[in-house]
This record gives structure tokens, sequence and C-alpha cells, in this order.
């Protein structure tokens, strides 16, 4: 009997041991579980990280608590440890400091990747002064609406680019004064600034009087500009506390001792993903910030290796375009293991970790000033292509980031005509997401721009006082727990790594006066990472196609559009569709085919090459399906 009963246990306990994983098989529960754990252990984390750094919240006193004699930078083979990089930014700090720069006063960066971009970093950290952190591809009119919203006169430039603030400074010497910082990393340029300062001139400073700058986490950062998603660049106010949270390190590397840690990035570092996942989170365990000048498909893979960085930086394109390169002897002897970025394609997913020896493949989902956020750091042909993962369990406990109906008509999220609240949007349905504002204290706002964070907010989502942030992006949670991204809902869209604002190209488009109407979009395009920036063009006179072409591209470029916001298809039209309240119909624009074989008539279509429009005509449209256009 005994002998029955100790069977019929160990049937029970089989029987138990099998449904559970068949449960979390299914349902993966263990991955939710274990993720929550590790959500609560990092919070922890970041408390006593807050703690440690007291009433000087900002990235020098970061750099004063990190291990001094481990390697901080690596710039082109020169390296410089904690203690070397902060030496060199007290000196700039005390000179920056008795040319009249404040704590609190704006200052706009306008440099190259360097040493040079980090120490006037941590010495306007140490001064307490913002840093505005202007696109070096910015030019002209919005390059100056940028300066403008920050309203600052005192600009810092690496000497390779202070010919391009001419315009901004002609005429206006007695009120604006410009920086030209060069410690070695320029060599060969002549043009001069209003203060010229060297590595001679650093090396001269004999006194470090600055004191360090009080901060808290709702203090201002850093002002990041970013398109929005409509109008011109919008200065997003960085609070310090994404400087804490981005510096914290995360359950897979706080076994890390100082210096193990090595970030390679080519990213500008005027983009949050380098500015945090690279500068930030490399101080936080002491470990090194390795910085390229800037991206090379070519001499990639020999600068990763001459790094001996054990992790990267990337963005989906980039990866795209590095398996495009020929090959490199370079490619698999590096030390490189983990790459750390957002956009990366399913389709180039494992092929980018196969040739380039790369076992872990970070990606993550969120925006400069987002709140809404997913990881997905699990690994296997099933991550592939996605952004994060959330299990039932997970879904259960997680109140800050959700995926809501979207309604296409209004743009924006669907609500219960019921209730008048938002509805979550079913697994396997495309939903918008947003992020809990759990504070107006540190939610990072649009500088001076009231009615843009007001169209950012959605209040009363699911409960009378609730607040919550868009993202104007459409995700897809599906039954699986996977979660990828789908595309960016309303006036803007990605190309190249970054958001383009339709509304911005769209009236610089319409400033010559040959335009009698436009709409600006996104469209979707086999092999290519994004949505290709794509114009619907009426002509006051048709004739004029080739003549208006033939000068486009100069024209937006002068005006001041990066060359990432510069339309790659055209298509001019005879007449513009609108809705009932004569808005026009942009989502019936996106339906219509770039073959030229079916083509409407009265309808011209053009494409980009290189840095002209040329007619699209069946080989180029061939070109374009198969991924070798010059796009």
């Amino acid at each position: 009997m005994a002998q029955l009963i100790s069977s019929s246990a160990a049937v029970a306990a089989a029987a138990t041991t099998a449904g559970a994983l068949y449960l979390d098989g299914k349902y993966n529960i263990s991955r939710d579980i274990q993720q929550l754990l590790s959500d609560r252990r990092w919070r922890k984390r970041m408390q006593n990280r807050i703690d440690e750094l007291g009433e000087h919240v900002h990235s020098y006193r970061m750099y004063q608590l990190a291990k001094q004699d481990v390697e901080a930078l690596w710039f082109e083979g020169r390296g410089w440890t904690y203690a070397e990089a902060l030496n060199n930014a007290d000196s700039l700090a005390e000179v920056l400091y008795h040319q009249g720069i404040r704590c609190g006063d704006f200052v706009a960066v306008f440099m190259t990747n360097s040493p040079e971009f980090v120490f006037t970093l941590l010495a306007l950290a140490k001064i307490g002064a913002i840093p505005a952190l202007l696109n070096v591809a910015l030019r002209n009119e919005t390059l100056l609406h940028c300066m403008n919203i920050a309203n600052t006169t005192k600009i810092i430039a690496t000497a390779d680019l202070v010919e391009h603030l001419d315009a901004i400074v002609a005429g206006k010497e007695d009120t604006v004064t410009l920086f030209q910082l060069n410690i070695g990393s320029f060599a060969g340029t002549t043009k001069q600034a209003n203060i010229n300062i060297t590595d001679q001139t650093l090396g001269s400073v004999a006194t470090n009087d600055v004191p360090i700058a009080v901060k808290n986490i709702t203090d201002i950062a850093a002002l990041i500009y970013t398109s929005g998603t409509s109008g011109k660049p919008k200065a997003v106010s960085i609070k310090t506390i994404l400087f804490v949270i981005t510096s914290t390190p995360l359950c897979k590397d706080i076994d890390k001792s100082p210096g193990d840690i090595r970030i390679y990035s080519c990213l500008p570092l005027f983009h949050g993903t380098c500015i945090f996942t690279a500068f930030m989170y490399g101080v936080g365990s002491s470990g090194t910030f390795c910085l390229a000048r800037k991206f090379s498909a070519s001499g990639f893979s020999a600068a990763l290796k001459a790094s001996r960085a054990d992790r990267m930086l990337y963005v989906g394109e980039l990866c795209r375009y590095l398996l495009k390169a020929p090959p490199s002897p370079h490619d698999r002897t590096h030390n490189c293991r983990i790459a750390s970025g957002n956009g990366l394609q399913g389709d180039i997913w494992q092929a980018f970790q196969k040739r380039f020896n790369i076992d872990e493949i970070r990606e993550f989902y969120r925006s400069t000033e987002g709140i809404a956020k997913f990881d997905n750091f699990a690994g296997g042909p099933a991550a592939a292509g996605k952004c994060g993962f959330a299990g039932p369990i997970y879904r259960f406990f997680n109140d800050v980031t959700y995926l809501v109906r979207f309604d296409p008509v209004t743009q924006g999220p669907w609500r219960d005509p019921g209730t008048g609240f938002c509805v979550p949007a079913r697994l396997g349905e495309p939903g918008e997401a947003i992020g809990r504002v759990a504070s107006m204290a540190t939610y990072h706002d649009y500088l001076g721009n009231p009615e843009a964070n007001e169209k950012k907010l959605i209040r009363d989502v699911f409960k009378k006082g609730d607040v919550f942030q868009r993202s104007g992006d459409l995700l897809l949670h599906s039954k699986d727990g996977w979660i990828k991204f789908v595309e960016r809902a309303g006036d803007s869209y990605r190309w190249k790594g970054e958001n383009v604002s339709a509304g911005e190209v769209k009236d610089h488009i319409t400033k010559s006066t040959e335009v009698q109407d436009c709409e600006v979009y996104g469209t979707i395009l086999d092999r290519y990472d994004g949505q290709a920036g794509a114009a619907a063009v009426i002509l006051h006179n048709p004739a004029l196609q080739e003549q208006f072409m033939s000068g486009l591209y100069e024209k937006l470029r002068t005006q001041g559009l990066t060359e990432y916001q510069v339309p790659r298809l055209v298509r001019f039209i005879p007449a513009m569709s609108v809705n009932a309240t004569f808005k026009n119909l942009k989502t019936e624009l996106k339906t219509l085919t770039w073959d030229p074989l079916k083509q409407r008539p009265g309808e011209g279509l053009w494409v980009l090459n290189g840095s002209k429009y040329v007619r699209l005509d069946e080989n180029g449209w061939r070109d374009v399906q198969s991924g070798q256009a010059r796009l």
C-alpha cells in the first residue's frame, strides 16, 4: 500500500512538473518572472546611484565616482583615464567659466565626435551649464532655429565645423561668442573663431576654482533635438534623472569589474543612442567609451578591433550597410560579442551576427524623450526582428507601457464611445505605444513649446486623471509574447535611423513659387529599412517638371534640410484628393505604386540618385526593388 501511495505521489509530481513545463513553454512564465525580478533589483541599484550622487546629479560627478586609473575614453588609438579626462574637463571649465558661462546657461554644442566633444560635456556639467546638442548636418535657417529655441549666444564648435557657422555669427560678433575647440583631433584647420581653445590653452590653466554644480534629478541636463511628430526640430529637455537611469548597469553587467566594459560607437554623440547607451552606460561601471569620428562601412571592422571593445552600438540601417560592404579580414577577429541598439530587422539579424561573430543582440525600443519602452535581450532565432517581449505575467504587473487601439481616421488612440477611455490593443493587433507619466517634474518636455507638449500627452486614458505620453509608433504584440515595430503614425516617419518630420519637409518644398500644393509622407520599400521620404507635388505649370527637379535637391539642402530629410521619391500629380475638412488624403497617396508601368495619366515619377533627381524608369524601379538604388 505504501509503495502504491509512493508511486502515485511520484506520478502526480511528474504530472505537475510536466504541466508546469508545458505552461512555461506556452506562456514563458519563467522569463516574465525573471524580468520582473531583474527590474526590481535594477530599480534598487538606481536609487542607490541617486543617493551616491547626492546634490551633484550630473556626468562630471559620475566621472569622479568612477575608478580613476581605468581608461575612460578611447579615440583613434589614444586613451584617457578617468583622472585624465577630468583634468582636461577641469581646465576647459576654467576657460569657459572665465568667459562668462554660468550654471543654468544654455550653450550650443556643434561638434564632431571627438575627445573635444566629451570634455566639453564634462566641463559644462561641472559648471552646471546646459549643452544644446546640435545635429552637425544642420545648416542655415534650421540651425539658427535650433539655437533660437535655446536662446543662447554662446557656441562651442570643433575646428572642422566652424566654417558652417559663418552665416549664424555674421553681424553678431558683439553678442555671439564662438568657441573653437581643437586639442589635437583636427589637423589642418585654419578657420578662426572669437575664442580659440587648443591643448596649449588647456595646459596653461593653473587654477581649478570652478565650483561643482549642484543639480538634482529634476534639473535639465541637456537639450537633444528631435523632429517629433510635425513641424521644425524641437528641443527635448533631458532631465538629469535620465543620466542616472542610463548609467545604472543592467543585471547582465553587474558582475563586471572596472575596465571590463568597452563600448564602441560610431553614432554621433549628439544622438540619444550614443550619449545614453555608450557615454553614460560606460561610466556606470567604470568602463571605456570607445568613440569613432564617424561611420565607415569599409573601415568599421578594423576600427572595432583596434578599440578592443567588447560591445558596439548600432541602428538597423548601420547593420545593413555593414553587410553590404566587402568582407574584411577583421570581421570576426575583434573582441566584440555584444551589439546594442534599435531597428535591427529580422531579415538581416542572424546574418549580421554570423558575419561579425556577435554572440548577443540587445535590441531595445525607446525614443530620446520617450517613456514607452521595451527590451529584447532574449537571444535565439525567435528574437530576430523583435523589439521586446512581454508574456501574460509581465503584462499583468506592468503599469507603464501599453499598446492601445489606434484610430486611422483621427490618427490617434481610439476611445470607447461608451466609456470615453482608451482600449488596450488586442494581441495580434497593431496599437500605439504609450507610456505613463509618473511625474511632470522629471518629464522630458519640449523646451518653450507648450503646444507641442500638449499634443504629445494624452489624458484620461484608462481612468480620470491619468496622463500618458504618446510615442507616435504603432507596435504589434503577438500572442506568443513578442513585440515588433510596425510603422510610424501621423506626420512623421523614420529613415536612416532618424525621425523625419513630413511637415517640415513640406514647408521647405512649398517655399518654391512653382509649387501649387504638396504632400510629404513615408513609403515602405522592400530591402530598405524604415520608410523612404516621398513627396506628391502639384506645379502651377506642369510643363516645368524638368526645370523644377534639376534644382530641388540643392535648394532643399541650402534651405537647411539634412541629407536624410530630402525626399527619395517625387510624384507629380494633376490634383490632390481631400477629405471633408479639405485635408489632403495621404492615406490614398500611400497606396499608389511607384512602378512606372502602372503610373496614372498626368503623373511624373522621379527618384533621387545620389545628389540629383532622375526620372524613374523601368531600370530605375528594378534597382529600387532589388535594393541597389542609391537612395
